[in-house]
């Protein structure tokens, strides 16, 4: 089941990931912090990321994941796949 996650403001977001076309696994949520941006979203461990900003993650190395939401620079919109 996917579904659609936009975070406002700047980073940090307060998500991690894991995964990529460069380790041979989906970009996966790895680990959520406490009280933050994405804590107070419906994000949870385990989530699969498909799309960054509309930009499916299915070729995407963890480099370029990283680099693409480091890029978001007020809105960072995810569509993750529980």
């Amino acid at each position: 089941m996917a579904y659609n996650v936009t975070l406002n403001g700047p980073g940090p977001w307060g998500f991690r990931l894991q995964g990529g076309k460069d380790f041979n696994m989906p970009l996966t949520i790895s680990r959520i912090t406490p009280g933050s941006k994405a804590a107070q979203s419906q994000m949870n461990q385990g989530d699969l990321v498909v799309a960054i900003d509309g930009v499916n993650t299915d070729s995407m190395t963890h480099l370029e994941a990283q680099n693409k939401i480091k890029s978001a620079n007020y809105n960072l919109s995810l569509t993750l796949q529980k």
